[in-house]
């Protein structure tokens, strides 16, 4: 039998009243929420502090201000050339029931410039990973295979080498421009790892970070429709009735005193918005907010000198995540040109940066690609008469799927 579209549309209109009420509920709440954000305007250093005494205690994300919470910068001029590199990656994971354990990361690369003298150079660069060291991470007598939230990890440094290498070639300085990725610049895929992961990718990582930065070429990445809660996390401080600073106490989620007097938690209001609820409404088309400072743990504690900043800002109807790191955060002009040259690219992406939609049509690896690829790995063994053979799990699926 099939799906029976008749009893889950049933479910779906029920699904859509639930919708609309819940729409409504985080409304209101996240219009008190914004309002006592807004008292607490001038008092930035004391929640930095707050911020700072609950990041071991606290159940949840936080970010520290960096600006005034009330901040709203309208879009700087776009200047009437610049240049852009953009990177973005996939990949063909390992199998292990394939012929032999290997695996394909794919970077797609794009060069922009605008103004009197406009090109656009768009590439893709396909790696081969078989060897040894491309499998595995070695920790003494120890083997630490290479796949799942680890193999995109090494993506993620292979995009920031590619856009350190485009930068290298493209952009010399003579005009405005930015080094632009898509997604988070906090590497969250290694934040529960253990430290021989970490120390491995993050070493290669941060390097090319301080390649751009021994460059001054401003490293941004840009995050559709966020759902982070860390500006919510601060504004759970202000609710909080642990919170000392005077006394050197922040939040104390496993001794709630709230909770210990069996009151419902002050924080409650909170639950369930992320930081686009409390910002939303304060941005016009083209306005960014307050720069905050993620607090993450591997953020802060592996990050150094390359911390990652973030803003939001109002892009037509979406409100989108631009982050940088510390050194570009620091400097207003390399804010200012972040913000215009992110902006201008949606615009004429149609809401999304177009450099960066080109460079997900250069890494995209599809269906028909991941068949013509296994294809080719079995005739190439086949033909240098070397080992290698399917699964039985594999046969079994391919027999089935013929």
């Amino acid at each position: 039998m099939g799906l029976d579209l008749t009893a889950l549309g049933r479910q779906v209109r029920q699904m859509s009243h639930t919708a609309a009420a819940d729409a409504a509920s985080s409304a209101a709440r996240a219009a008190a929420m914004r309002e006592r954000m807004l008292t607490e305007v001038g008092a930035e250093a004391h929640w930095a502090q707050a911020v700072d005494l609950s990041r071991e205690t606290a159940a949840w994300l936080l970010a520290r201000p960096v600006e005034p919470l009330d901040t709203v910068v309208d879009l700087p001029p776009l200047p009437p050339a610049y240049s852009l590199v953009a990177t973005d990656g996939s990949q063909i994971e390992l199998d292990r029931h394939g012929a032999i354990p290997c695996y394909v990361i794919n970077i797609g690369q794009v060069f922009l410039r605008y103004g009197q003298a406009p090109t656009a150079r768009l590439t893709s660069q396909p790696t081969l990973c078989y060897h040894d060291e491309d499998l595995y991470l070695h920790d003494g007598a120890r083997r630490i295979p290479i796949e799942g939230n680890y193999l995109s990890a090494r993506r993620d440094v292979d995009e920031g080498l590619a856009l350190a290498a485009l930068a290298a070639e493209h952009l010399d300085g003579s005009l405005p421009a930015v080094a632009l990725q898509d997604g988070t610049l906090v590497r969250w895929t290694l934040a529960g790892a253990e430290r021989v992961v970490q120390d491995h990718f993050m070493s290669q990582y941060l390097d090319y970070l301080e390649q751009m930065r021994q460059r001054q070429i401003p490293v941004a990445s840009y995050i559709s429709r966020p759902r982070s809660p860390e500006l919510v996390g601060s504004i759970r401080l202000m609710l909080c009735p642990d919170v000392d600073v005077a006394a050197g106490r922040g939040a104390r989620c496993d001794r709630c005193s709230d909770q210990r007097a069996g009151r419902t938690p002050s924080c409650q209001p909170c639950q369930g918005l992320v930081d686009s609820d409390i910002m939303g409404e304060r941005l016009r088309d083209g306005q960014r907010g307050p720069i905050l400072l993620s607090m993450s743990r591997i953020n802060v504690e592996r990050y150094g000198p390359h911390q990652i900043h973030f803003f939001h800002m109002r892009v037509g109807r979406e409100l989108c995540r631009v982050e940088m790191p510390q050194w570009v955060a620091q400097q207003a002009q390399f804010v200012d040109q972040v913000h215009t040259l992110v902006y201008d690219q949606c615009a004429r992406g149609g809401g999304y940066p177009v450099a960066l939609a080109r460079a997900h049509e250069q890494a995209i690896v599809r269906s028909a690609d991941r068949r013509a690829f296994q294809r080719l790995i079995e005739s190439s063994l086949y033909r240098a008469e070397a080992p290698g053979g399917v699964s039985a799990k594999r046969e079994s699926k391919e027999f089935s799927r013929g």
